[in-house]
């Protein structure tokens, strides 16, 4: 290959792995901006999403009704999580929230390993395996559906926060959460929809990428920690987070390419400490203006 075909062909591993943050850090952001709730089983319904439709496959259902039941699973867990873990604490602190979920995503890692075993499983792509030849990189079709599958979900919620009465009630009450409590806005249920909301998408998540990157019990850490690196980079916004994300996604992918693939999964932790660091270095100059 040529330099240029290496470096388009890294460019659309970073693109296609940032498409993937983007979509996990939105999870992280829908529920924390409306519960506080740092949601640390995130990568886990990622997780669920491709085992539970390898499940339903292997057992002899289509690969459509697969992939239904298991989006329909992972959103049934999502909101049980809400509704017997998070919503029963009395005093919650977010270092509360934040234990109970790590506990949960742990819960369900050890389910799956005890039912399904250790081993990576594949659900076949929904478009075949033809290659797409661009400037002498190959793109199959499945890439571009976890590109499509970004956008779509990306162009979808900004038009239902935006255009649509729940979602504006949404927005205000991310915003302001006693503010909408004063004129009748059921915030316990606004919880239990981005419960539900984020294991849906991280359904989606897990069965779109299950053909390229495979799945399996341990995937969900990992996968789960990126999608954070995007949300809090990208300011917990949708916007901000899917821009992080693909700027992230750029980075593994180059850093993979021109200097370590062993280095793949550091380059995220490592922008994680450092946009820690320097926000933190940040705050006493902001707070003396």
């Amino acid at each position: 290959m040529t330099l240029l075909s290496e470096t388009v062909q890294y460019a659309i591993s970073g693109i296609t792995a940032g498409s993937i943050y983007a979509v996990i850090g939105i999870c992280w952001s829908v529920v924390y901006l409306i519960t506080k709730v740092l949601n640390f089983t995130t990568g886990e319904f990622v997780m669920l999403g491709g085992m539970l439709t390898w499940a339903f496959h292997s057992m002899g259902f289509g690969l459509l009704p697969s992939v239904l039941f298991a989006v329909t699973c992972t959103i049934a867990i999502s909101m049980l999580l809400e509704r017997l873990v998070i919503r029963p604490i009395r005093f919650p602190t977010e270092m509360t929230y934040m234990m109970l979920t790590i506990a949960s995503a742990s819960v369900i890692k050890g389910l799956v390993l005890l039912q399904w075993g250790s081993e990576s499983r594949r659900i076949e792509p929904f478009f075949g395996t033809a290659v797409i030849h661009v400037l002498g990189a190959g793109v199959t079709p499945q890439v571009l559906c976890v590109v499509a599958m970004m956008a779509l979900i990306t162009l979808g919620l900004h038009l239902f926060l935006n255009h649509t009465l729940f979602g504006t009630a949404l927005r205000a009450s991310a915003i302001n959460q006693t503010g909408a409590k004063l004129v009748g806005i059921d915030i316990g249920r606004f919880r239990l929809f981005c419960f539900g909301l984020a294991g849906g998408l991280g359904a989606v998540t897990g069965i779109v990428t299950a053909p390229i990157t495979f799945t399996g019990y341990e995937i969900g850490l990992l996968t789960g920690l990126k999608g954070l690196v995007a949300a809090i980079a990208g300011g917990w916004s949708m916007t901000g987070t899917v821009a992080a994300a693909l700027a992230l996604g750029l980075l593994e992918g180059f850093g993979a390419g021109f200097v370590s693939s062993g280095l793949k999964d550091v380059f995220a932790l490592l922008v994680m400490i450092l946009f820690l660091i320097l926000q933190t270095i940040s705050l006493p100059g902001m707070r003396r203006r």
